[in-house]
């Protein structure tokens, strides 16, 4: 009951303050700032971890507090969803907008520089602005840690195993949390329920993710863990992929310092989350301010700068956009 009080207190000192707020004051790493807080061994084991820890690939929680505040505040403020089309209905909504053959797919960069890209098979493209957005690794080799001003952007893996049941092990659409520990699978989460469009019609999508473990037998660890939730109905899952992603997330331990530089010089930009903050909204933020940074150059170089009516990157960090 004393857990469920700092809960309700929690989200009310996080939804009384202005977002930007959030990002400001003394750093702690996430299991710091719970006990900080009064939280209970328990508690912080049985429910922070899978939750939280599975969120920002940080099982043991050592990221920054400040971005379990904001994380916490955007569960607070409303609910969760996915596309139902899928997460590559965002880059295709995007992509419909644009003249066609404006998008090169397949074309790895080798090479960036002020006004030009140049493809590994040696095409160079021309532009008077480049903008390079990217995951942080990536972005570091294309433009160098002295132009970045990191040396390095670390990260954080996740291993996750697909299934597919001809019944599905929970009708409901909440995140089932690995309370007792019990082994790689942090939580699991039945896609089809939230989105029947993720499964064939009759069967269900069931994905266990496991922040920090890329290597080794997955399937058989999800498996073993599983069975042990939900019996012998995950021998009959039939596996349908396993992803290992390196760089799932930057790492974000404390201090965090978000808003990083966009503007390089010399017409060379750069965003991502390991820019702001790491998620989908992070990267939507970096990018609007990569763009509005590219816009006001733009303008001042052709000596027209205007009165803004758009807000400025510094006005942006709101409710919408941490």
């Amino acid at each position: 009951p004393l857990d469920k009080l700092r809960i309700a207190k929690l989200r009310r000192d996080l939804r009384s303050c202005h977002p930007a707020m959030l990002l400001r004051g003394d750093d702690l790493t996430t299991a710091e700032a719970l006990v900080e807080r009064g939280f209970s061994p328990a508690m912080i084991e049985r429910f922070f971890r899978p939750l939280v820890g599975g969120i920002q690939l940080d099982p043991d929680l050592t990221a920054s507090r400040r971005m379990f505040d904001i994380i916490f505040r955007t569960l607070a403020d409303g609910g969760a969803g996915v596309p139902a089309q899928g997460m590559q209905a965002l880059s295709d909504q995007i992509a419909s907008q644009l003249p066609a053959a404006t998008v090169h797919l397949d074309s790895p960069v080798a090479e960036v520089g002020p006004g030009r890209v140049r493809t590994i098979d040696g095409r160079t493209v021309t532009a008077g602005s480049v903008v390079v957005a990217c995951e942080g690794p990536a972005a570091v080799e294309l433009l160098g840690a002295d132009r970045l001003g990191v040396a390095e952007v670390r990260s954080r893996p996740v291993g996750c195993v697909w299934f597919a049941a001809d019944r599905a092990p929970t009708n409901s659409r909440m995140v089932v949390l690995d309370g007792a520990a019990s082994g790689p699978v942090l939580n699991v989460a039945v896609m089809s329920n939230v989105a029947p469009e993720y499964a064939p019609s009759g069967r269900h999508l069931v994905a266990a993710a496991m922040p920090g473990h890329v290597e080794g037998d997955l399937v058989g660890a999800a498996r073993r863990q599983l069975r042990g939730w939900w019996g012998t109905q995950v021998d009959a899952w039939e596996h349908l992929r396993t992803h290992r992603i390196v760089h799932g997330q930057p790492d974000q331990s404390p201090p965090l310092r978000p808003r990083r530089r966009v503007a390089l010089g010399d017409g060379m930009y750069v965003c991502g989350d390991h820019r702001d903050t790491a998620s989908i909204q992070g990267a939507l933020h970096s990018g609007r301010r990569t763009a509005e940074a590219v816009l006001a150059d733009r303008s001042t170089a052709a000596g027209t700068i205007g009165q803004r009516t758009d807000p400025t990157p510094a006005d942006i960090t709101d409710g919408r956009h941490p």
